[in-house]
């Protein structure tokens, strides 16, 4: 009897003892999958989202004042010329250009039977419409509307409207606001000093009247600071921002390419130099360092614009093909993304 009660005692103990060993190897897993729950966890928590992007976009008129361009099919032709040149650095080099158009070379394309706003849709860049108003004109209501319609139904007699959504240019002492939201815009670019004349003074950058406005300041790139490089919609003439405004106030200029030297980071549009500016690398040697500076300090939860302006002739200048070329390594680092002013617009709503 007390054999048997040995042999029982015996193997009650060791069936404890292999009860408990199965416990204990069972708890690391059971701590090891919360631990890699809890990883998870803290992963996403520590996850930051991706920076907005950084657009780069450029400006070319065809302007208000090439009235020749209906009389003279060698003017028309000249400057068609340049034009396809500017096309095909965009094509070789990745990059999206915009043309923008006042009356005058609107019609003479249709005079002349070449439709250089279309071709360009056709090979990838962006089209919009230039509003040369007279900065020194004060039009009531009804007539700034007009200004802007008779300039934006020039260009939809070329392009699908829906491709025709901003103007550059437009302002003055009249309310541009209304101007372009009643002709159908729905952006505005190529923002400068010239839209402060219908601005309370009290709002605009110091020493900024009238007189000095149309006297020195009226080329220098608006909002007269870095919030520019920072698309916003308005709901009024102005640079407040109005989440539910129907106008993109979509600014960002660095400068003229010419002047960008010249500039190098100054507040303005063209550079003083002794007759117009030449264009050479070093301008877009010191462009490519501003580029990298601003995006290097910006507030990457909003999306940032850049532009530059580019006069036509300059795109038959033997150096515009390194401009081209350096635009394509930055927008392979991952620095810029080129994109038509279109383009940004529709980033914008769509953000």
């Amino acid at each position: 009897m007390t054999v048997i009660f040995i042999v029982l005692t015996i193997v009650v103990i060791l069936l404890t003892a292999a009860a408990f060993l199965e416990v204990t190897t069972e708890a690391p897993v059971t701590s090891r999958a919360t631990s890699a729950v809890q990883e998870v966890e803290v992963d996403e928590e520590e996850a930051e989202p991706e920076p907005s992007p950084v657009y780069f976009a450029t400006m070319t008129h065809l302007e208000g004042g090439w009235t020749q361009a209906l009389q003279s099919e060698f003017f028309f032709d000249k400057q068609a010329s340049y034009l396809r040149q500017a096309y095909d650095y965009a094509e070789q080099y990745d990059a999206v250009i915009t043309i923008e158009s006042e009356i005058p070379m609107a019609e003479a394309m249709i005079k002349w039977d070449d439709n250089l706003l279309q071709e360009a849709l056709d090979r990838g860049q962006g089209v919009g419409t230039h509003c040369d108003i007279d900065p020194r004109t004060t039009f009531s209501t009804q007539e700034i509307i007009a200004e802007f319609v008779a300039r934006k139904e020039a260009v939809d007699a070329l392009v699908d409207p829906s491709e025709n959504l901003g103007c550059a240019g437009g302002g003055g002492p009249s309310d541009w606001y209304l101007g372009a939201v009643g002709a159908g815009f729905t952006y505005l670019d190529g923002i400068v000093g010239f839209h402060y004349l219908a601005i309370p003074v009290a709002d605009r950058p110091e020493g900024w009247d009238n007189r000095s406005i149309l006297q020195e300041y009226y080329h220098y790139a608006a909002p007269a600071d870095d919030s520019r490089f920072y698309p916003v919609f308005v709901s009024e003439v102005g640079f407040e921002e109005d989440a539910t405004g129907d106008l993109l106030i979509s600014a960002g200029d660095i400068g003229a390419i010419q002047s960008i030297a010249e500039l190098d980071g100054i507040e303005g549009w063209e550079g003083e130099c002794d007759g117009p500016c030449e264009f050479t690398r070093q301008d877009v040697d010191v462009l490519v360092k501003r580029i990298k500076t601003l995006v290097e300090g910006r507030d990457e939860s909003r999306i940032m614009k850049l532009q530059v302006y580019i006069a036509t002739q300059y795109y038959d200048d033997p150096d515009m093909e390194y401009f081209f070329s350096e635009m394509q390594k930055l927008q392979e680092e991952g620095v810029i993304q080129w994109a038509s002013q279109k383009q940004v617009y529709e980033a914008l709503t769509a953000s």
